[in-house]
């Protein structure tokens, strides 16, 4: 065997590297595609991961579930320090009303994946894959295989990441139909809509997000010559967290102790830091480029170790029943949609533009954010992505774990 077939088959640290380089570098390149304006993003990297994993192509264990885990951290970390700052904001005046619609939304979906997985007997962990990848959520996803792996001594279920796979795509294309379907049900005029929205302007969130804008520009200000980022509480904020991730916690009715894991401590402590930060002076603060480094890094290290896991196999699962997990996927992804946003119109008032932000922040879906943007002239969906977008980011992390260890 020359040099080349041990470096490519052969598990080691430079095996390994070249592995997730490959598999990151070819994700990236076909992240630019857009079909109809509809691009699945970073998630190619997990495509193209299944791939290679199908192909035989494997990590080393230990480097994979490092990879895979500190990647979910860095991709974690970097969203509560984006969403911190207005996080306890949002649940003000029109902020409640939004969020409760969000939840609705996500407690909805996770009701309708429990009933699929009582009628149909697939696989709980399966199933669990199909709900995150319906609702395009990748920290949930990443916290559902941490708890699996907490329950059960570091083992690793695929069904997690194949199940996630399998919804997603048509996921990404449901949310923006159930927009669609909605603005065609409505018949929307624009001029109504803004004249709607300002006169509901609590309720879709408008003086929210103007309070909120204030706040930051106030708290960035000081610091706004300073473009290093602090990388002493960001480490300090990442070991803080993985300590409260591991503290666990007793609930009643739950035969295990629950515990944040490595999404959710992480999550609270860079919300927790970023919030309360600037308020005691602590230098906090990261640029968005920054920001956005660290977050990219990290997701794209948790797609790439992911999807070469879950490969293996991956075909024969799909020919073996998996293919329904499309149809369950779509069904997740739609009702609670169309639910809640015609609720949200004839039982709250809000605009159309609003409950189009809605939904898209309910199921964090940027590509849906940019379709809702592209409808109106203003801020109007961003507004009310914005608002929802932290409390949904949590809750699908929290109840990712708590679906684990009950089913």
């Amino acid at each position: 065997m020359n040099w080349f077939e041990v470096l490519l088959y052969q598990p080691s640290v430079a095996h390994s590297v070249l592995l997730l380089s490959f598999v990151i570098a070819v994700g990236l390149i076909l992240s630019h595609l857009h079909i109809k304006n509809i691009s699945f993003g970073v998630t190619w990297i997990l495509f193209v991961g299944i791939l290679v994993g199908q192909l035989g192509l494997q990590l080393d264990s230990e480097i994979s579930h490092f990879a895979k885990e500190f990647g979910l951290i860095l991709f974690i970390y970097s969203i509560g320090i984006e969403v911190g700052p207005g996080f306890f904001q949002s649940f003000k005046k029109g902020g409640v009303l939004l969020n409760l619609l969000a939840l609705a939304i996500v407690l909805l979906g996770c009701g309708i994946m429990v009933l699929i997985l009582r009628l149909t007997g697939e696989n709980p962990a399966s199933m669990i894959g199909v709900l995150y990848g319906a609702v395009t959520n990748t920290p949930g996803l990443g916290a559902a295989q941490q708890t699996f792996s907490d329950i059960n001594a570091g083992a690793a279920n695929p069904l997690y990441a194949q199940g996630y796979a399998v919804a997603y795509p048509l996921a990404v294309v449901g949310i923006i139909l159930s927009i669609t379907f909605l603005k065609t049900f409505f018949r929307v005029d624009k001029a109504a809509e803004d004249s709607l929205f300002e006169a509901n302007a609590d309720r879709n969130g408008a003086n929210l997000q103007r309070q909120n804008e204030q706040r930051t520009a106030a708290q960035s200000a000081p610091q706004a010559v300073d473009n290093k980022p602090h990388l002493f509480f960001i480490f300090l904020g990442i070991a803080l967290g993985v300590v409260l991730g591991m503290v666990p916690l007793t609930i009643p009715g739950i035969p295990v102790p629950i515990r944040l894991g490595l999404a959710g401590g992480p999550l609270i402590v860079s919300i927790l830091i970023s919030h309360f930060g600037p308020r005691i002076h602590i230098p906090t603060h990261t640029t968005k480029s920054a920001n956005l480094m660290i977050r990219e890094i990290g997701i794209s290290l948790f797609m790439a170790a992911v999807g070469i896991g879950a490969g293996q196999g991956f075909i024969q699962t799909i020919l073996g029943g998996g293919y329904m997990w499309v149809v369950y996927g779509f069904i997740i992804t739609v009702v609670p949609c169309l639910v809640v946003g015609l609720i949200a119109r004839y039982c709250c008032h809000l605009s159309y533009y609003t409950i189009a932000g809605l939904i898209s922040g309910a199921h964090t879906d940027p590509p849906a954010l940019a379709y809702s943007n592209s409808l109106c002239s203003d801020q109007q969906a961003s507004i009310a992505y914005s608002t929802v977008y932290p409390l949904t980011m949590f809750m699908r992390v929290l109840l990712a774990q708590v679906l684990v260890i009950i089913l």
